[in-house]
């Protein structure tokens, strides 16, 4: 009975052993499966937008040529004609409290159908409203508009990149969250770019700082 006994309790350990040895491969496989999924969604994503950026540069183009009526250029000259398709706000642009005062700064990004910096010939309008408090109406706390040479004239490089840097002062430091607006007409394609960027506010602690 000994005999018997012991060599059920073998092949029980022995079975249980094979499912485990099953279960834990499985589980891999299903990682394995799922981190190569998520690789595929990401460079689904960034190939959308790459696309989306492209279309649209390409449909600034084709307004500026209706406009000015010149169809000799060739599809070769047309497509390396560096124009912008969106702005972004870099993640440097923040409410900065230092000493008392606040000020917004504003870091813009024009960016071409492929995603890459290029110049900006227009006029640039800044905003900063102040969301509020529950039940309080959002009001605008800074405003500026600048001109095509005052843009030129804000443009930096550094570890972020390249870059339009503007500063807006603020009366007071906001005791909300804001929403950053940037608004750029661009004066070569008449085209209008949007973007704009909630920041939370300041913690106090950022305020003693």
């Amino acid at each position: 009975m000994t005999g018997r006994h012991t060599t059920k309790t073998l092949a029980l350990g022995t079975a249980l052993a094979v499912l485990c040895a099953l279960g834990c491969g499985s589980s891999k496989r299903i990682a394995k499966t799922n981190d190569a999924l998520r690789i595929q969604r990401e460079d689904l994503r960034e190939r959308v937008e790459t696309l989306e950026g492209e279309n649209a540069e390409l449909h600034v183009k084709i307004a500026e040529l209706m406009q000015t009526g010149d169809t000799e250029l060739s599809d070769d000259v047309l497509a390396a004609m560096p124009r912008i398709a969106s702005i972004e706000l870099s993640r440097f642009s923040i409410i900065w409290t230092e000493g008392g005062s606040s000020e917004a700064r504003f870091f813009i990004v024009p960016k071409d159908g492929q995603g890459r910096f290029v110049p900006a010939v227009g006029t640039l309008e800044l905003r900063v409203v102040g969301t509020g408090q529950p039940g309080e109406s959002p009001s605008v706390l800074s405003e500026l508009v600048f001109s095509p040479t005052e843009i030129r004239s804000a443009y930096i490089t550094g570890i972020g990149g390249a870059a339009y840097a503007f500063h807006l002062p603020l009366q007071s430091t906001p005791e909300s969250s804001v929403v950053l607006r940037a608004e750029f007409h661009d004066a070569l394609t008449d085209a209008t770019h949007i973007i704009e960027k909630l920041i939370e506010a300041p913690s106090s602690l950022e305020l003693d700082q």
